[in-house]
């Protein structure tokens, strides 16, 4: 499909709404006139769950009157966002894609929601999601699947579906995700976009439904890597500083491990061989094979830390699992009975485990600038083909996300909707630097979006 608006850049959107070119209530009409299109209910696609005008509406209201007051309206002032349904929102339903198990309304707007609506962005309404973020497809059994914006038939990703679609399609020009084990950036690459996962820790996560307490993080969904840089601004990542052009080195490093390609299939394969030839026509580009540690095994501890807390954390909201057993979909209750005989020593042994195998690839960045590996073995995959085709999604992404380091996630090759390369790309950089990170990929590798 098309997409029904394409919008400007963020900066340039944001400063027209502080000159007064434009007002904020325009353009948040037009993302909510966009958004009944595939509100839930809808014939098209359900990635929205909910809208909420009037607030929206007035606070952009409010802040045309600020500006026409001569006050700046933030850096963010004016652009409209989507909210991924585990975000507690201010006095608003949280659903947690779960609707007969999780239904509370917000008390307060988690803290990294109101960084943004302090900056001048304006909510519009929450996305569509895997229930609990139990997966990686874009699968809801409560609110309907979400599909993929390029692909007829198959899924959009996972879990941060409707956000990711939702950008895709040209209805706002950014929205808010959540990555545990590839859920920003598996749904950014299937959708074309780009999909920011932080490094672990870099905020606090009051307010957000968790997942896993120990690999959760919340990030941007946004259409291009200038987006990326500007929605993280000064105050998005705390622990990440802007850097000026002047900063970057004169040559980038690109360490890889050519087995990561072993269990891809050939699509997948080749598009990733293609953008590293790509990569390397350029001078200031070295590639250096290094060999990392098993993803297999660290895909096992990290499955254990994010089933056990999610475990817990179930437990501690709701209640008993088996006695949500026919208010749940199928992922979510199978995993919750799976996990019930996970143990705390498990859980401190896996944590363990999890720690060295960040510290590898904290090291590994000593010696190369970024690493580059696939996103996931397999293209996009059919509504069809489930629930098997949901089973090698999480193989390269839950290990890698698991070193706790900041990844970009996108599509292979510029403009190509292609299966193999929707399959997507993760660029991975050091601790704390995503600015550098999204700086050298935009300088270097000629931006693959």
């Amino acid at each position: 499909m098309k997409p029904y608006h394409h919008w400007p850049a963020l900066s340039h959107l944001a400063a027209a709404v502080n000159a007064g070119e434009k007002t904020a209530r325009s353009q948040v009409e037009r993302a909510l006139s966009l958004a009944q299109k595939e509100l839930l209910g809808s014939a098209i696609c359900p990635s929205f769950v909910s809208l909420h005008g009037d607030l929206a509406l007035a606070m952009a209201d409010e802040l045309d009157s600020k500006i026409a007051r001569g006050e700046q309206g933030g850096d963010l002032a004016g652009i409209p966002f989507a909210v991924k349904d585990n975000i507690d929102w201010a006095n608003l339903i949280t659903s947690a894609g779960s609707p007969k198990a999780y239904s509370k309304r917000a008390v307060k707007t988690a803290s990294v929601l109101q960084g943004l609506i302090d900056r001048g962005a304006i909510p519009i309404g929450k996305t569509n999601m895997n229930e609990w973020a139990v997966g990686l497809t874009g699968e809801n059994a409560h609110f309907g699947d979400v599909f993929n914006p390029h692909l007829n038939g198959c899924l959009s990703g996972g879990s941060s579906s409707g956000s990711s679609r939702a950008v895709a399609m040209g209805i706002v020009p950014m929205a808010l995700g959540s990555d545990t084990g590839g859920s920003i950036r598996i749904p950014a690459a299937w959708c074309g976009i780009v999909g920011l996962r932080p490094s672990m820790q870099s905020f606090a996560l009051d307010g957000v439904v968790p997942r896993s307490r120990t690999l959760d993080v919340v990030g941007p969904l946004v259409n291009t890597l200038d987006d990326c840089e500007y929605f993280l601004g000064n105050s998005f990542l705390p622990k990440s500083k802007p850097i000026a052009r002047a900063e970057l080195a004169d040559s980038l490093r690109i360490g890889w491990d050519p087995k990561m390609l072993n269990g891809a299939q050939p699509a997948v394969r080749d598009a990733f061989k293609q953008f590293m030839e790509h990569a390397k026509k350029n001078q200031k580009i070295t590639l250096i094979e290094q060999e990392w540690p098993s993803f297999t095994d660290a895909i096992s501890h990290a499955m254990i830390v994010l089933q056990k807390e999610f475990f817990d954390d179930f437990q501690m909201l709701c209640g008993d699992a088996d006695t949500f057993a026919d208010r749940l979909g199928k992922p979510v209750i199978d995993e919750l009975r799976h996990s019930v005989r996970l143990t705390k020593e498990q859980l401190n042994h896996a944590l363990s485990e999890l720690k060295r195998f960040g510290q590898f690839f904290q090291s590994s960045l000593n010696s190369v600038d970024i690493l580059a590996l696939p996103l996931t073995n397999c293209p996009p995959v059919f509504q069809r083909d489930l629930p098997e085709a949901a089973k090698p999604l999480r193989e390269l992404s839950l290990a890698m996300g698991a070193a706790g380091l900041p990844i970009l996630g996108m599509p292979l090759i510029k403009g190509d909707f292609s299966p193999g390369s929707l399959a997507g790309i993760q660029l991975v950089g050091r601790q704390y630097q995503e600015h550098q990170l999204i700086s050298m990929v935009k300088t270097y590798l000629d931006a693959p979006i």
